[in-house]
């Protein structure tokens, strides 16, 4: 049998043969790692940075986006009287805003009462409610007519399982009729009461059907009929539309959230009105001092992390992990440039037209007097031109802020593959060394068993020796 190298390793010469094996293939692997894993610390630093900076410069821009989009730089919507309260819809108005609203009546669903029951254990009776939306118009005689309107019918189903009158509440409520169901309970009493939708054309009608035979003499779904001629639930509020006067013009409107009659504006009415309303909206340009001055504070702590990661070595401390990277300085140089560079979209407007400029120090700074002296025509190109830096990323829009940070990942992932090729010849260091191992094994297990035989030839050769002296002798 062949004598396992490994096994054997170090028993004819006497030396620590695995030692000086583990010694040399140590040197070798860590004199060929040593450089790819400064490089691999080296990239994982400088793709940590670069994220870092992406990070800052997207939280930026979304901080800005986040306060155009409250609505806090643009114009400002007021109400004199707490009748109609106004909020903005979208970006909000695109002008100035001097409206006049007079509130006659406001819109109101229907609301129908049931008969009293005893308690919401009653049971109701089993079929089907049918609910059907539309116009309802009095007749002048105590009833009223019917015509059905676009929304569609729905059924409501009472079975064994459901027939009680809180089961029937919650039949009506789950089966997305919008109207909306409830109890209201007393000592011994219980009523059912139906609330439709905001709006003349949202009335409703009920036709009851019953299904299987009631017992005689019980009552069942028609005490739930609401039609005309059969007005078992019995009406308590009429559904009915808004009616205003805006600007001297008189509409209606099916609710009370109104968001078509003011662009970008929604008004919402509380109460009936004698006098007029005063609706306006002006820009505030403290709003937008405030937003600037924050946006360039952001900006100027910016500018310090990426110096100090372009820090260069000195004193013998260790450079910035980005010193020389040309993505680094693009990014600051970039920054700088939004100062002076115009904006399409806020009418050829810059940062430096609202005060902001970079010192002699390097800084960036604002200067709220000037910001003051922008004429109050041009505080809606202010407010446009920090909406445009906080846009989305778009390669025909570079002086956004976050096409300024996309610089990032295109450098990061040249790092990235760059990290994952030195991370390769690691891999490739490692196998060399184990294939060398394996060499060295080799190599000093087959001079062990040279030295062994070797000595074994000199034994035999002292043993004749000796034999051949005591002859003699």
């Amino acid at each position: 049998m062949a004598t396992n190298p490994l096994t054997s390793f170090g028993a004819g010469s006497g030396l620590d043969s695995r030692a000086i094996v583990d010694g040399l293939v140590k040197f070798e692997r860590e004199t060929r790692s040593a450089p790819l894993n400064r490089r691999v610390e080296t990239l994982n630093a400088r793709i940590s940075a670069l994220g870092q900076l992406r990070s800052a410069l997207t939280g930026i821009a979304s901080s800005l986006d986040s306060r155009v989009r409250s609505g806090g730089l643009g114009l400002q919507l007021a109400s004199s009287d707490a009748a109609i309260a106004v909020e903005r819809v979208g970006l909000g108005p695109a002008g100035a805003v001097a409206s006049g609203v007079v509130v006659n009546r406001l819109a109101g669903g229907q609301r129908l009462n049931s008969p009293v029951f005893v308690s919401g254990s009653d049971a109701v009776g089993l079929g089907t409610l049918s609910f059907v939306f539309g116009r309802r118009t009095p007749d002048g005689n105590g009833s009223f007519t019917f015509a059905a309107g676009v929304r569609p019918s729905v059924n409501v189903t009472i079975t064994a399982e459901n027939n009680t009158l809180v089961g029937l509440a919650k039949a009506i409520n789950d089966a997305g009729t919008g109207v909306t169901a409830s109890i209201i309970a007393s000592s011994g009493s219980a009523t059912l009461i139906l609330r439709g939708q905001e709006g003349a054309e949202n009335a409703f009608i009920i036709s009851a059907a019953a299904s299987g035979i009631p017992l005689p003499g019980s009552l069942g779904l028609e005490r739930f009929n609401h039609t005309p001629g059969a007005e078992t639930m019995v009406q308590g509020e009429a559904a009915q539309d808004a009616e205003l006067v805006v600007d001297g013009v008189a509409i209606t409107r099916p609710s009370n959230r109104i968001e078509d009659v003011i662009a970008g504006t929604r008004l919402s009415l509380k109460r009936t009105t004698t006098a007029g309303v005063a609706i306006t909206a002006a820009r505030d340009g403290q709003s937008i001092s405030g937003a600037l001055a924050d946006f360039v504070g952001t900006l100027q702590a910016m500018r310090q992390l990426i110096g100090d990661f372009r820090r260069p070595s000195l004193d013998g401390e260790q450079p910035g992990p980005l010193a020389n990277d040309p993505t680094a300085r693009g990014l600051d140089q970039r920054i700088t440039r939004l100062v002076t560079q115009p904006v399409a979209q806020a009418g050829g407007l810059r940062l430096a037209d609202l005060g902001v400029n970079i010192q002699r120090d390097g800084t960036i700074a604002v200067d709220a007097a000037r910001l003051a002296n922008l004429p109050p025509a041009r505080l809606g190109d202010a407010e446009a031109l920090l909406r445009e830096l906080s846009g989305a990323a778009s390669p025909t829009r570079p002086g956004r802020l976050q096409s300024i940070a996309q610089l990032t990942v295109t450098a990061s992932d040249g790092l990235t593959r760059q990290r994952e090729a030195a991370n390769r010849d690691l891999e490739k260091v490692s196998r060399a060394a184990d294939v060398q191992r394996t060499l060295l094994t080799r190599q000093f297990a087959a001079m062990d068993r040279s030295v062994a035989a070797s000595r074994a030839t000199q034994v035999q050769l002292d043993q004749q020796i000796a034999f051949w002296t005591q002859r003699n002798g």
